[in-house]
């Protein structure tokens, strides 16, 4: 992951994750909610909610695509359900009451640790 992205998160208040920093992806959280980060392929960022994975509406849903890298950008990613979202889909969600519930739920996510850039 490029480090001024990871500087960006850590500068808007976030805490990374990051099972590896060559990543292209991150779960951030502001203490408490869970967000995730992808680089994009082409230049920017994506963001998606975070929440125990369902049947119907897998691990969270995609919240927005953008060239620049805002704390709002972060903040959109910590909600319950986009307003698009059906009340089916809205009652499936079951946000992760902590990081540490996170990262408890299986061996994958037990690799995130936090990130730190400085020396």
């Amino acid at each position: 992951m490029d480090t001024k992205i990871i500087q960006a998160v850590i500068d808007a208040g976030f805490t990374p994750y990051m099972r590896d920093t060559s990543d292209t992806y991150m779960h951030f959280t502001d203490g408490t909610r869970i967000g995730y980060l992808q680089k994009g392929r082409f230049g920017g960022v994506s963001v998606s909610t975070v929440h125990v994975p369902n049947k119907s509406t897998g691990t969270g849903f995609g919240i927005a695509q953008d060239e620049s890298l805002s704390k709002e950008l972060l903040e959109s990613a910590l909600i319950h359900a986009p307003h698009w979202a059906s009340s089916f889909d809205r009652q499936s969600v079951k946000k992760y009451p902590t990081i540490a519930a996170f990262l408890a739920a299986s061996r994958w996510n037990m690799d995130y640790k936090p990130v730190s850039l400085e020396a």
